[in-house]
């Protein structure tokens, strides 16, 4: 199952779900596991950061792993920051979201980025991720 929470107005809920399946698909992941979206505001995913990362701050995304084999896990977008970032990236609201949706589902996949290589690969990964899906 697939459950997107939309608490800022993204809207497109049917659209997410389609980049989901799209991402079990290229991963080989199977489709009974679970998978939760929350888009959420500022104040939202500060207190998320502050509470499992402890940094008291605003970020873009967060990514928690599924705490069973039936659940892949969830994921929590800022909107207000996404906006920002995407703004600064050069590029549409909707085609950002996707970015961090890939960047979230590919910390549950166990991908990392500890140091400036990996971040680099992942963000590499990212882009390709979004071609492919655009090429559809």
């Amino acid at each position: 199952m697939k459950t997107i929470i939309d608490e800022c107005g993204v809207n497109n809920k049917l659209y997410f779900k389609k980049f989901l399946d799209f991402l079990y698909k290229k991963f080989n992941i199977s489709q009974k596991k679970e998978i939760n979206i929350l888009f959420c505001d500022v104040d939202k995913i500060k207190e998320l950061n502050k509470q499992y990362r402890k940094k008291n701050t605003a970020t873009d995304v967060l990514s928690f792993y599924g705490y069973n084999d039936t659940i892949l896990g969830d994921i929590a977008i800022c909107c207000e920051v996404a906006k920002k970032e995407a703004q600064k990236a050069k590029m549409n609201e909707r085609d950002f979201l996707l970015f961090l949706i890939a960047h979230g589902f590919l910390h549950l996949l166990g991908y990392s980025h500890d140091n400036i290589k990996d971040y680099e690969a992942m963000i590499d990964l990212q882009k390709q991720i979004l071609q492919e899906w655009n090429q559809l």
